[in-house]
């Protein structure tokens, strides 16, 4: 145990960690990172009141959120994930192309207290908790979500992207 601390404590002393951002890490230390940031997500989202079912609207409304302020960094559904999204570490899930693992309250806490030294930062001064429950709604079913449902999502969001594009 000692010599762990000791190599532990030269590590940090002589600066031997690589921490450049587009270094490879060892693999041992991107589990074990994953892992902990898993636990921790778990631990503190059970204090989240459980979330109601959520209607086929609030999938759609919070469909339309993530095409407007998601995509940039977690894929746009039917495009190759975002080359932005890869220059963070760790790399920012895509969501579009995978899905998560996580629960809706789980999700519904990492959007609003966001992963300390990760590109996901706390979006609770930009969104209410019910902008956030749409947006949990929509990211929770992304695996599960019909085709249609897809669809209707661009189809609905793209009049409020092209307008908002300058007009010529």
């Amino acid at each position: 145990m000692l010599l762990l601390l000791l190599s532990a404590a030269a590590t940090v002393q002589f600066g031997l960690m690589d921490v450049s951002a587009n270094a490879q890490i060892p693999s041992w230390f991107e589990q074990w990172y994953s892992a902990s940031v898993r636990r921790s997500v778990e631990r503190q989202a059970s204090s989240v009141t459980p979330l109601a079912p959520a209607t086929d609207a609030e999938v759609i409304g919070g469909g339309r959120l993530y095409l407007n302020d998601c995509v940039g960094c977690h894929g746009e559904p039917g495009k190759p994930p975002s080359e932005f999204g890869a220059t963070f570490y760790p790399r920012v899930p895509q969501m579009t192309a995978k899905g998560t693992d996580y629960t809706e309250n789980q999700i519904f806490w990492i959007a609003k207290h966001g992963i300390r030294r990760t590109g996901m930062s706390a979006q609770s001064d930009g969104y209410s908790d019910q902008k956030l429950r749409l947006l949990t709604a929509f990211i929770s079913r992304l695996r599960t979500m019909p085709p249609e449902t897809m669809r209707a999502i661009v189809a609905q969001a793209k009049p409020a992207q092209q307008s908002a594009e300058p007009k010529k």
